[in-house]
């Protein structure tokens, strides 16, 4: 019998909502097998991931954001939305400019990030990222050609957008499918937490009930893999929890307040919880700086906190001349990725909140370190080296 390694990733799994009283499944397994909160990094999924496979902060993979500013590589689509922004008032009906949005993603936008409600006086100045999940980050494809090289092996990838029904369903198929075939490592990828705590918020029925049709499922699922191989290694891991809405911050407007207008004075990407700003010139930072300063709802990230949050890039104006993050609770609105209401679960804060924090949880334990989200690599290189 070959050896199996599954690694479930559960997008938004929160270590505070495991309990014996709604996790058994879960929290047996922490119990008796290997359990690690993991330190964090800023940011969402998609710059967690890169963290996650290639083992690297963000200010070495340049993977933070799926957006970033280069005017010189915005798409076509961006640079004409950009002039018919100039001549009509869509910035102003954030409705019409979001359904015209919707309408071009499905047209044009099949794969990668999307616009979502990005203002068309911004668009042009915004290029993004050709992919977006996690098997299409090049850091996938190098960690698949790193286990090639070692090991001839992969890391078979199971979730969307490749698997668009019951991901579980998928799994078990494969499993009994290859129970014969050389040694296999599985990740499955399950964003149904995420999505939910976003739509109802952590503190809901809806999220608990989620939480606990989750553990049921892994329990199903899992006893199945264990009766084809009891030698089977399953790993849980996920890239952070959520917090509850609790406030809503309008930056556009506080800093149109103090003076400070886009795109006369700076040009911004405004996210759910952080903001990016790129200053005209140099006095106008300094304004920006003084008023972000005295703002009570979160943090600049200065240049300490760039060197402490590995923020340090390169190619500085790539993601903002100036950062603002949120406290935990609070999301800015507008923005430009949300439609046209907030999250009622939100993350990307601060790696020291408890809400950033995230875990992993293996019935077997390690004989290596791991303490970060980055070390994630080390794990899938050693459980596959462990197969041999």
């Amino acid at each position: 019998m070959n050896p199996i390694s599954v690694f479930f990733y559960i997008d938004a799994l929160d270590h505070r909502t495991i309990s014996a009283e709604h996790t058994p499944f879960i929290c047996n397994l922490a119990d008796k097998g290997d359990y690690h909160e993991l330190e964090n990094i800023v940011g969402y999924s998609f710059a967690i991931q890169s963290c996650m496979l290639s083992g690297k902060y963000p200010d070495e993979n340049l993977h933070w954001m799926p957006y970033f500013y280069s005017p010189q590589n915005s798409p076509m689509l961006f640079k004409a939305l950009s002039k018919v922004g100039e001549f009509t008032p869509l910035d102003k009906l954030s409705y019409a400019r979001y359904g015209l949005l919707r309408i071009l993603r499905k047209l044009f936008l099949k794969r990668g990030v999307h616009p979502n409600n990005i203002p068309l006086s911004v668009i042009g100045s915004i290029s993004l990222f050709p992919y977006y999940y996690m098997n299409e980050l090049p850091s996938f494809y190098e960690l698949n050609k790193v286990l090639d090289e070692r090991y001839r092996t992969a890391l078979i990838y199971l979730g969307p957008p490749k698997v668009k029904d019951n991901v579980y369903v998928s799994l078990s198929t494969y499993v009994k499918a290859s129970a014969n075939r050389k040694a296999k490592s599985i990740l499955v990828y399950d964003d149904t937490l995420d999505r939910v705590g976003h739509a109802f918020g952590p503190s809901s029925s809806e999220y608990a009930n989620c939480v606990r049709g989750l553990d049921k499922l892994l329990a199903k699922v899992c006893s199945k893999i264990l009766k084809i191989d009891a030698d089977a290694t399953l790993l849980f891991f996920s890239d952070h929890g959520q917090s509850q809405l609790t406030d809503c911050v309008d930056i556009i407007s506080e800093l149109a307040k103090a003076g400070l207008k886009t795109p006369d004075d700076y040009q911004c990407f405004i996210d759910a919880t952080m903001g990016l700003f790129w200053p005209n010139n140099r006095a106008i930072q300094e304004r920006m700086i003084g008023f972000f300063t005295s703002l009570k709802v979160g943090t600049l990230i200065d240049e300490r906190l760039r060197e402490k949050y590995h923020l340090k890039f390169v190619d500085r104006k790539m993601y903002g001349d100036l950062i603002y993050i949120l406290r935990p609770g609070l999301t800015f609105l507008p923005n430009f990725f949300s439609p046209l209401k907030p999250m009622k679960g939100l993350h990307g804060y601060l790696p020291e909140n408890k809400v950033q924090k995230a875990l992993l949880i293996s019935n077997r334990a390690f004989d290596f370190d791991i303490f970060h989200v980055k070390d994630l690599r080390n794990a899938f290189l050693r459980h596959c080296e462990s197969m041999q």
